[in-house]
């Protein structure tokens, strides 16, 4: 890997003089107060004699050069990470708690003493997937009248002990009645009933928990039968929504520019190990080299990306499109998949405290669909 050198240059126009020295340039960067010249090492030797002359700083290295500068002047704390990195992933191995999930103490004592009778404990090395599966195995075995199910979860230097225990029902089937009611008000746009008595039809009015399939089965004005009714109804209810969007956005563009650091992250922060430029905005992308189930940390491979924020300005017209688009969306996110818009009509359209608001009226076709349980007469 050859070494690149990034120099510093305050005075642009130095840029011509230097080239008349035959000196190549592998890329410039120009900004408003500087630019930064990019050379290979026969450049840089060559350049080295005009630094002071012309104001020439060196701003970083790439290469074998910067990684033996880094190295050297960092290996202790390299050394030193290593160490704890590998202290951290051997802890990993380590079991500090097992939970069993259960709040009856004679199950837990059981449980107890047979992990313990295998080594799955405190402070112990965790147990391979196999000797696991076989600890659960004998113990399901050993206690077949207790346990109907058990399962041991490992959540990083945790475990979790999930059991059921063995109960015999003795269930007597109860049959259920029930009404389908409306669910909300509504005018009813269509039923579909699989059992029970239709006692409402499509456009009528109804409100919340009026019933629409009825679980009474009458003749003449008399009940004959109590079933489940079953069934689906829709009807057209009807939303305001109301939607706010600021007078102002700014807009977030990655310009392209980027390099790569070591970092870290501890309890939600992060530190970097190395020095390197620094962007007026940035943003940056993790690859985790490695990390630790016992504390909030990571070793990462972080990409810095540069960004640049434009501000731009609603007008009227795109703010009630946007604005519509949202209201209804907000409003689908609320509804049924089966839900969809019959009408919607702007009902208005202010501006308060830079804030462009919006009140847009729905009509919509949704499930209505609610059961309501009734008992049969005598019980």
């Amino acid at each position: 890997m050859k070494t690149t050198y990034i120099l510093k240059i305050q005075d642009k126009k130095n840029i011509n003089r230097l080239l008349q020295y035959n000196v190549k340039f592998n890329k410039v960067e120009y900004y408003e107060n500087s630019c930064f010249l990019y050379v290979d090492d026969d450049n840089y030797r060559k350049l080295q004699k005009y630094f002071k002359l012309y104001g020439i700083n060196l701003y970083e290295t790439k290469g074998i050069l910067k990684y033996r500068k880094l190295l050297s002047q960092y290996s202790i704390f390299i050394i030193s990470m290593l160490v704890g990195m590998m202290f951290l992933y051997l802890l990993t191995y380590i079991t500090f708690d097992i939970k069993i999930m259960t709040n009856k103490k004679d199950l837990i004592k059981i449980i107890q003493n047979e992990l313990n009778a295998s080594n799955l404990k405190k402070y112990q090395f965790i147990k391979s997937y196999e000797e696991k599966e076989q600890i659960k195995k004998n113990i399901l075995n050993e206690y077949k009248d207790k346990f109907e199910w058990m399962e041991i979860d490992r959540v990083g230097t945790k475990y979790y002990i999930y059991i059921l225990e063995r109960v015999i029902h003795n269930e007597s089937k109860k049959d259920n009645y029930q009404n389908v009611v409306a669910r909300k008000n509504a005018v009813i746009l269509e039923i579909k009933a699989s059992s029970g008595e239709i006692v409402r039809k499509v456009n009528d009015y109804v409100n919340k928990g009026d019933v629409i399939i009825s679980g009474l089965i009458t003749k003449k004005d008399e009940v004959k039968d109590i079933v489940e009714a079953r069934g689906k109804v829709y009807g057209e209810t009807w939303y305001n929504v109301k939607v706010m969007l600021p007078k102002t956005y700014q807009d977030k563009r990655y310009t392209g520019k980027s390099y790569h650091r070591i970092s870290f992250n501890i309890f939600n922060k992060k530190f970097f190990l190395f020095k390197g430029r620094k962007y007026d905005n940035e943003e940056y992308q993790d690859k985790i080299i490695t990390s630790s189930n016992i504390i909030p940390f990571s070793l990462n491979y972080t990409k810095i990306m540069e960004t640049k924020s434009d501000t731009y300005f609603y007008t009227y017209q795109d703010a009630q499109d946007l604005a519509l688009s949202l209201a209804k969306d907000k409003l689908m996110d609320n509804l049924k998949s089966d839900s969809k818009i019959l009408y919607q009509k702007k009902l208005k359209l202010y501006e308060e405290n830079s804030t462009i608001i919006i009140e847009v009226f729905f009509k919509v076709y949704e499930d209505i669909t609610d059961y309501k349980t009734i008992t049969k007469e005598g019980e």
